[in-house]
């Protein structure tokens, strides 16, 4: 197992490690605090990073089951923590600059 943020998801508890380098390379971006993330690019993540430890899980099922409106956002968090990414531009919130 390796060592992360505690989340519980959909009653079930998980532990979200860093994500694995080549989810950083695909959205280098969100990583770099460049661009803000999509709801998909999101899960995404979070499911990548999850996959680590839990190499069972089924992205369709995860997200069926354990993610949802109100826990979306607070997954994604804790695996941008766990990886050290930039969080200048949190989901929803503009760039600066923007309108």
């Amino acid at each position: 197992m390796i060592d992360g943020q505690r989340i519980t998801l959909g009653g079930r508890e998980f532990v979200a490690p860093p994500v694995p380098f080549s989810c950083m390379r695909r959205f280098a971006d969100v990583f770099e605090g460049r661009a803000s993330p999509t709801v998909e690019v999101m899960a995404d993540i979070v499911f990548a990073a999850l996959k680590r430890n839990y190499p069972d899980l089924d992205q369709k099922t995860f997200e069926d089951e354990c993610l949802d409106v109100g826990n979306l956002n607070l997954a994604f968090m804790a695996v941008m923590q766990a990886s050290n990414a930039k969080e200048d531009n949190p989901p929803g919130e503009a760039q600066a600059g923007s309108q």
